[in-house]
């Protein structure tokens, strides 16, 4: 399960948006903010990349839906892809029919489950984190879905080499891909086996 990921700075992803040719809308281009890298958590905003109003729009969204059992718990931030091929109804029906999105990454990150290090903020020991790009990109996208102005992650079973790491990963897409992930059927984006990652220790 991702619980964070990093994104560019926004002139970053514009330029990043721009070598790509897409025509990209900034629904919301504030000249007050802040055009820095950050980390990005659930219940934070983030850059998304979504169809509506038929043009693609760059709008910050939440990270995570609501808990539609009870609000006052913390948010559903990632959604397996697997939900969406079940006969059993769940909340991300509606959205993977009809509300995909593109995250924006620079980073993601897993813990490993058996190697330990000291942190060094509290010098407890933790799990050691590692940090997962793509190996020819800076910045790379991750399939999402959206509802009103929040956003969740789409995940997928792990190809062999996130397999060591989590038992899930999310589902990282080629710039080729975007549009099958945006408008089409998109049952051949579910595995991921060909994605070649840079894995390293998180600094």
């Amino acid at each position: 399960m991702c619980s964070h990921f990093s994104i560019a700075s926004m002139s970053e992803i514009n330029s990043f948006l721009r070598e790509l040719n897409l025509p990209v809308v900034n629904a919301n281009d504030d000249p007050s903010n802040n055009d820095e890298a950050t980390e990005i958590y659930p219940n934070i905003q983030a850059p998304v990349l979504i169809y509506q109003n038929n043009q693609l729009q760059l709008n910050k969204l939440n990270w995570g839906f609501e808990n539609p059992i009870d609000k006052r718990k913390p948010p559903i931030f990632n959604a397996r892809i697997e939900r969406f091929y079940e006969a059993k109804p769940s909340m991300w029906d509606q959205a993977f029919a009809q509300q995909r999105c593109l995250i924006i990454a620079a980073r993601f990150y897993e813990s490993h489950p058996t190697e330990t290090v000291k942190s060094a903020k509290t010098g407890r020991s933790m799990k050691r984190p590692y940090q997962f790009k793509l190996a020819d990109q800076d910045l790379f996208f991750i399939a999402g879905i959206y509802e009103a102005d929040h956003f969740a992650m789409v995940t997928t079973e792990p190809n062999e080499a996130v397999r060591p790491y989590h038992n899930r990963m999310p589902l990282l897409l080629e710039p080729a891909e975007i549009r099958t992930w945006l408008f089409q059927n998109f049952t051949e984006l579910v595995n991921r086996p060909t994605i070649s990652l840079d894995i390293r220790p998180a600094e």
